[in-house]
């Protein structure tokens, strides 16, 4: 289950290009494709009730069939169910997407008192290649390997491609370096952890979540990317600092899926600005190249900057 935070805005506004109201009428491949891409990225609220072994949905029924009933956010939960009246449980598409496949539910209808959408079987039928959520620890590096490649970033020939204005737009070019390059993120803490470090490392799957993602809040919501420890230098904060390695497929999912604007490399810097339309364009290549799951524990290290 995931956060319920997430608005959902972007999936709301893929309704309004839909033009339900107007039976489609501006209905175009790339609206619906933007629409299905959103979709499968969300994390949807279900309404339903929970008994000692099962969980009963709460369901709309249309023509002889029973929808389920997903909300985008709370308020829009509460205009439905008070918080006494009905359970609510956040989970990723990929759940939703299995109940109609096992034939528990004919369909799930969205936000009943605002947008109506009634999501059909024949959609969930078109949706494929959901993204992976996958923090497994099987064959990825310690703690001790993803120190050594910390200490040791050298991503200068990507360095040099993203310097190059003639690169601008070059996406698969990009993406394809990035998978060839060991990225990081910058982690922020209100106190300073160096008494819990270990050779300079910190395993948060022992201390808990001690420290939190950076995000570059300038015109939208943006997760940030950087190839080098000095290249954090340029962003402002009194905060303690620590860097991060990251799947780049596993950080592209979580921007989707919390509903975010997109992703800054070098933010203050090199600026290259990877906006949501383009993470969904880029998707299916994304997750075939930059997902190394051996990278898939680094989530739970940070370490000191050099």
């Amino acid at each position: 289950m995931r956060k319920l935070y997430i608005k959902h805005d972007n999936l709301r506004k893929s309704f309004e290009e839909l033009d339900i109201d107007n039976d489609y009428e501006n209905l175009t491949v790339e609206v619906f494709e933007r629409f299905l891409n959103e979709l499968k990225h969300s994390c949807l609220i279900l309404a339903a009730d929970k008994t000692s072994d099962d969980i009963k949905f709460r369901v709309f029924e249309h023509e002889s069939k029973e929808y389920g009933l997903l909300f985008t956010d709370m308020n829009e939960f509460r205009k439905s169910f008070s918080d006494d009246e009905c359970e609510s449980y956040t989970y990723d598409f990929e759940l939703y997407q299995k109940i109609v496949e096992m034939d528990l539910l004919d369909g799930f209808l969205i936000n009943p008192e605002s947008e109506a959408f009634l999501l059909k079987k024949e959609i969930f039928n078109q949706i494929k290649d959901l993204p992976e959520h996958s923090y497994d620890k099987d064959n990825s590096y310690t703690t001790e390997e993803l120190k050594r490649l910390n200490d040791n970033i050298d991503n200068r020939e990507l360095e040099e491609f993203l310097k190059d204005p003639a690169n601008i737009g070059r996406y698969e070019e990009l993406f394809n370096m990035m998978s060839e390059s060991i990225m990081l993120t910058l982690m922020l803490s209100d106190t300073d952890l160096s008494e819990l470090m270990d050779d300079g490392a910190i395993n948060m799957m022992e201390t808990g979540p001690i420290a939190f993602l950076y995000l570059d809040e300038v015109g939208g919501q943006y997760a940030t990317l950087y190839t080098s420890h000095e290249k954090m230098s340029a962003i402002s904060t009194d905060l303690y600092r620590y860097s991060q390695i990251v799947n780049v497929s596993l950080m592209t999912n979580f921007v989707l899926n919390d509903d975010m604007d997109g992703i800054i490399i070098n933010p203050g810097l090199d600026n290259v600005i990877l906006t949501r339309a383009i993470l969904m364009e880029y998707y299916g290549l994304l997750e075939k190249v930059c997902n190394d799951s051996r990278l898939n524990s680094a989530i739970f290290h940070i370490f000191e900057l050099k």
